[in-house]
């Protein structure tokens, strides 16, 4: 009897398997994408976020947020052409581990050179940022913190920490550049980009947020140059604006 009990649990448990509504899983190929893995780096290390612990030519500083708009890449061809993709991505730095930022319009082939905005062209610039679809990186949903509302424009960098003073102060910096003519245009060296199909084609950057206050201005933070929106006529973003030109690297 026993031995029955056990061959109709067999049988039923069997039964219920081959009715079960749900789907079988279909595995799904490998995307056909370019990556680009951002390294965020303070001169030979990773950037943390938190504690005044870098040094720049003149201060001693950290950094709490690092964010900003890295807008639609665009990828050169061996005759010289390129093509470009519409995308652009809020990048939130993080302290643990490089930003990842994948793009899938860009069709196969091969590639020699990168460049991409940092910040917003001027016809996004001024969009009704509430028309984007929530999931895209200029809506309010994910942009709403770097929209100017005030401006009618985008922050583009957005950069805010503590440094120390002459009187070994603690202080607070806010660096928020943004307007049309602070869009930056970078261009990577040569490269070789494979971009194949069913294959994500990693390309790695480095972010070195030393240079921003080192190269070509030595930037000295102070009780009148720690802060900027990047109004007209503010002698601070057009300074940092030069300096971000030399912030990336692309190492091969």
């Amino acid at each position: 009897m026993k031995s029955n009990r056990s061959l109709f649990l067999i049988l039923a448990v069997g039964l219920l398997n081959s009715c079960d509504p749900r789907p079988v899983p279909v595995p799904q190929p490998d995307p056909t994408s370019i990556d680009l893995i951002i390294d965020h780096r303070f001169g030979a290390q990773r950037l943390q976020l938190g504690d005044v612990q870098y040094n720049t030519l003149n201060n001693a500083i950290g950094v709490d947020v690092l964010d900003y708009y890295l807008g639609k890449p665009s990828f050169q061809k061996p005759d010289g052409s390129w093509v470009s993709s519409s995308s652009y991505f809020l990048v939130k730095a993080r302290s643990d581990q490089p930003d990842t930022l994948r793009i899938t319009d860009i069709p196969v082939g091969a590639y020699t050179r990168l460049r991409f905005t940092l910040g917003v062209d001027s016809a996004d610039n001024h969009a009704d940022p509430a028309l984007w679809p929530n999931e895209h990186g200029l809506s309010l949903m994910n942009g709403g913190l770097m929209h100017w509302g005030w401006n009618a424009g985008y922050i583009f960098f957005k950069l805010e920490g503590r440094y120390r003073n002459t009187a070994s102060q603690n202080r607070g910096y806010s660096y928020h550049i943004g307007r049309d003519d602070l869009l930056s245009t970078i261009s990577s060296p040569t490269l070789d980009i494979q971009h194949q199909e069913g294959k994500s084609t990693a390309i790695r950057i480095n972010m070195s947020i030393d240079r921003l206050f080192n190269e070509p201005h030595a930037h000295l933070i102070s009780d009148s140059s720690f802060f900027t929106h990047s109004t007209l006529g503010d002698a601070v973003a057009p300074i940092l604006h030069e300096n971000m030109q030399g912030m990336f690297e692309f190492p091969q």
